[in-house]
């Protein structure tokens, strides 16, 4: 398969050369001698005599009719030109645009392609301006560089059109003839036969970008999955798609999907047309919408891969069917198509494919969560594990402070020569655990004790899938924690300038008096300086004046210790922030299916934290919109609080454009917003029972 060089931004729309004063006439060489000065001039940081030795060889290369080499000079020419010029993408365009005026006909479908290419280039590199720019609507004038998102898409989908209006001449260009200017891919031409193939496929990438949906109109056309997209490619290529929206990209590229399919349709070797109908099914799964989209795709793959079974682009469909599956949590049944797609075809794309994801399925791994703080009873080690039968453990001793100032106040981030000297250091306690393997390759979760207490200290828990806890092969997880009989409630109060807490006693819950406290402040550099200690008074209480960045306290009492995990931060200002009227949403569920009842209930109110003071607001007039996940309005309604600052309403969840998350915004009256998540999903199976507890819990 082939590709634009670089996208045809080609010829180096990125180029950063040295400027030389103007060269002498080049000399009279051959082609090929011209090429090689005009590499040289480049090396040396010459591009005005770069310029001079292409100039012959779009002379000579328009004479003789050698289009492909001619379009390549021509764009580095234009590329130099517009670099020399202070390398605006605006001057390369327009020159382009010039060029394509006066060049042969049969040129012109592959410029054009090549001015679409720049264009999307200039998005691509300015992405987070479009994104966030206001649209401009009619006023956007020539210069582009003030567009908004949907005017550029518009003039690159312009582009891709006029390209394409010669596709009488182009699907009779073999793809062969543009070898100069097309970098040689790791697909046989076969899949690309001709320079239709290769611009059309250029542009249905351009309209299969997630941004399209950000300039859609109005009344943009959906894709249904119920719609013949995953239909076999017969009725595919025999539906007529009707719809309002004339300009829809996502029609543009369903039709040229059915081109492609119907230019292909006997052909002798059949790759071009088998490359294309799997695409249009990829397509259909990244732009449908509707509960029935992924039992329809893999129906679709299903039906590709029985009838291409014995065609190497079949193992890339059993990919993308195990993937679908993968996703849907049938891991079993996925390894199981991934494997037969890696064997049937193994030294293919898809082949590797298929390998990767058996790799991924049968990875091992196990993540271990602990109690940060160990005493009686005897903290629990949760384990999550995936592919792994055996779970190996150790626990070596730290001394925290060392490691505190070594990590800057974060022990637990350890690089990898910290991880091999725990490794080296005295075992205190180990032992291994025997898990239930996981056939299903999905996680399991167990959870353990460890086999005997730990003496006060602090400490790394070390677990590993291999008894040495090597780096072969294995996966070790790092988890600090204290064994302590302490514990350390932080107090919070804005504006007093104090940092401060409690000692106590984490059996009992009974305050720790007596106990030395110490706090180490954060540099602005990241280092940690102690402050002055203090004592726990008889409630276990202790404070710190809080003049600098944020304080890691220790605690200690006799062998016990103790440190608090983050940094604790105070000031003496004090915020009087000002009162504001808002809504608050309360919706009957987070999730719904699209064609249900969404149920809201809205309560406005007055908020003055500073003199608190919060009160409802009777009688106000509100009006709730309900948006899409674009910011597109499906509906919107009046309410009137009554009495008590309350209103309620509902809304039907749509069936007729994207999915996702949703929300509900008042526009007038106070204002407020909710957020709600449309899906397609399956109602649960099963019933989720919570038992009484045995035991009364404690405070």
């Amino acid at each position: 398969m082939k590709k634009l060089i670089a996208s045809l931004t080609l010829i180096g729309i990125t180029l950063t050369l040295l400027y030389a004063a103007a060269p002498a006439k080049a000399p009279q060489l051959s082609k090929a001698g011209h090429w090689k000065a005009y590499d040289a001039a480049l090396k040396k940081g010459l591009p005005k005599t770069a310029i001079t030795h292409l100039e012959p060889i779009i002379k000579e290369t328009l004479a003789q009719k050698q289009y492909a080499e001619a379009i390549k000079a021509i764009g580095k020419k234009l590329s130099l030109e517009g670099t020399i010029q202070g390398n605006k993408a605006q001057e390369k365009i327009r020159r382009l645009e010039a060029e394509i005026a006066k060049a042969p006909k049969e040129m012109v479908p592959v410029m054009d392609a090549i001015l679409a290419n720049w264009y999307w280039h200039y998005f691509q590199q300015n992405r987070w301006r479009f994104v966030q720019r206001t649209r401009t609507g009619a006023a956007a004038g020539k210069d582009f560089e003030t567009w908004d998102l949907p005017r550029i898409f518009t003039e690159i989908d312009k582009q891709f059109t006029k390209a394409l209006a010669g596709k009488a001449v182009l699907q009779k260009t073999p793809v062969a003839d543009y070898n100069d200017l097309l970098q040689k891919g790791t697909q046989p031409d076969s899949f690309r036969p001709t320079m239709y193939d290769f611009l059309v496929h250029n542009a249905l990438q351009f309209y299969s970008t997630g941004e399209q949906a950000g300039s859609k109109a109005e009344d943009a056309f959906e894709l249904s999955a119920n719609s013949p997209v995953f239909d076999s490619t017969a009725k595919f290529m025999a539906w007529e798609i009707k719809t309002t929206d004339t300009e829809s990209r996502t029609v543009k590229a369903l039709e040229l999907y059915q081109d492609l399919l119907r230019f292909h349709k006997n052909d002798k070797d059949k790759s071009a047309y088998i490359d294309a109908d799997l695409a249009r099914i990829n397509f259909g799964k990244n732009k449908g919408f509707g509960e029935e989209k992924s039992e329809r795709y893999r129906s679709a793959l299903k039906g590709f891969i029985s009838v291409w079974a014995d065609h190497r682009i079949s193992a890339r469909a059993r990919f993308h069917l195990a993937r679908s599956l993968d996703q849907e949590g049938d891991k079993v049944q996925a390894y199981k198509i991934a494997i037969q797609g890696r064997n049937a075809f193994p030294n293919t794309p898809g082949g590797g494919m298929c390998h990767n994801l058996v790799n991924q399925i049968e990875a091992k791994n196990s993540q271990v969560t602990v109690e940060r703080v160990w005493n009686d009873p005897q903290s629990e080690i949760t384990i999550k594990y995936r592919n792994v039968d055996q779970i190996h453990f150790r626990v070596v001793a730290e001394n925290w402070e060392a490691a505190m100032k070594r990590k800057r106040g974060n022990p637990q981030w350890l690089d990898q020569n910290e991880r091999k000297a725990l490794l080296r250091k005295e075992i205190i306690s180990q032992w291994s655990v025997k898990l239930p393997p996981t056939k299903d390759f999905h996680e399991a979760v167990k959870t353990i004790k460890p086999p005997k207490s730990i003496p006060a200290g602090f400490y790394y828990l070390v677990s590993s899938h291999n008894k040495d806890f090597g780096a072969a092969d294995n996966m070790c997880f790092y988890t600090d924690f204290w064994a302590s009989d302490l514990s350390i409630v932080m107090r919070t109060r804005s504006g007093n300038g104090l940092v401060e807490g409690f000692v106590l006693d984490a059996k009992s819950g009974e305050p720790v008096a007596n106990a030395k406290v110490r706090a180490w402040f954060r540099e602005r550099n990241g280092g940690r300086t102690e402050v002055a200690p203090t004592t726990s008074d008889v409630n276990g209480h202790f404070k710190f004046n809080a003049i600098q960045r944020g304080y890691l306290i220790l605690a200690s009492k006799g062998n016990q210790q103790l440190s608090t995990a983050n940094d604790y931060y105070n000031s003496n200002r004090v915020n009087n922030p000002r009162p504001y009227d808002r809504t608050i949403f309360f919706t009957d569920r987070s999730l719904y299916r699209p064609g249900q009842t969404v149920h809201f209930k809205g309560l406005c109110i007055y908020v003055d934290q500073h003199g608190d003071n919060y009160r409802t607001i009777p009688n106000s007039f509100v009006t709730v919109l309900f948006r899409d996940r674009n910011g597109k309005e499906i509906a919107r309604q009046q309410h009137r609080a009554n009495d008590y600052g309350s209103f309620s309403g509902n809304f039907t969840a749509p069936r007729d454009r994207v999915l996702g998350r949703m929300s509900l915004q008042v526009t007038t009256g106070p204002r407020g917003n909710a957020s709600i998540n449309v899906e397609e999903y399956k109602r649960p199976k099963f019933q989720v029972e919570l038992e009484a507890p045995e035991i009364a819990a404690k405070l």
